[in-house]
């Protein structure tokens, strides 16, 4: 297995397309009670042309527990990631949590992006009922863990749109074990980062000069299409696509569909100039 050390602390990775030094970089960053895996239908496709680095979040999967943390300093420790793994710069996915990751580090560290996807994310601050409710959660969940109960009726549709949860309800199952296995401190600390701590960054984003494709689900109850919107209208040339019968999880819901927007926009992004 494969760790990367950075400020807040070691963090588990998965590299493919691995080869030729000239190779464009793309990294993958998952959203919140999720893992890298979340990205295995897109890791193949991207693999053909570029080396993909898929990262697990700080707490989340098989990385340590961070310290208490903010979004900017994971931007800044995945900075460290690339400087360990020799990454001069890469195109940047990320999905809710790594979205907002993702933001911060064209912001932090321009130089350093060369094209983002931005998935099912958001650019503001929470609503405060939001906040008050996700706090809640926070800290249930670092005593007593995800219980299915609370998973089917709290979470469920959150995560994922009506129709996915009818006719794939494997994927919130195997969604409650994963988080369920993941340490508690580590999913309660980035919790508290990505719901509490998050600043907003929606007034900056026009300072972005890097291509970005940003997508969405129609059925995104996490963050509403409102807020890609929002997000495609302040970055300069950004293209914004939104997926039917999708939730806030577009990369295990519509693979197919996502893929059909992020391979080629990415192919085109990192093409030699």
């Amino acid at each position: 297995m494969a760790y990367v050390r950075t400020r807040l602390g070691r963090w588990f990775y998965e590299e493919r397309g691995e080869g030729a030094a000239e190779r464009p970089v793309v990294a993958l960053l998952h959203g919140l009670l999720f893992d890298g895996g979340m990205f295995r239908a897109q890791v193949e496709p991207l693999a053909a042309f570029a080396r993909v680095l898929v990262f697990d979040g700080p707490g989340h999967g098989k990385s340590e527990v961070p310290p208490p943390f903010t979004l900017e300093d994971h931007a800044d420790a995945l900075m460290d990631a690339f400087d360990a793994l020799d990454v001069r710069a890469a195109a940047l996915v990320g999905l809710s949590w790594g979205g907002m990751v993702a933001m911060r580090v064209a912001l932090r560290h321009p130089e350093r992006v060369r094209a983002l996807a931005l998935l099912d994310t958001s650019a503001e601050l929470e609503e405060p009922a939001r906040r008050v409710k996700y706090r809640l959660f926070a800290s249930f969940g670092r005593r007593f863990g995800l219980p299915k109960a609370l998973v089917d009726h709290q979470l469920a549709r959150v995560f994922f749109a009506d129709r996915t949860l009818r006719e794939r309800p494997e994927l919130l199952d195997r969604f409650t074990r994963a988080a369920n296995g993941f340490p508690r401190e580590g999913l309660a600390r980035a919790a508290i980062a990505v719901l509490m701590r998050k600043t907003e960054v929606l007034s900056r984003l026009g300072a972005i000069r890097a291509p970005t494709l940003v997508l969405t689900g129609r059925e995104d109850h996490a963050t509403e299409p409102p807020y890609a919107e929002r997000i495609a209208a302040g970055i300069a040339g950004a293209r914004l696509v939104l997926v039917d019968d999708c939730g806030h999880s577009s990369t295990v819901e519509r693979p197919d569909e996502v893929n059909a927007a992020l391979v080629p926009f990415l192919r085109e992004a990192l093409r030699p100039s």
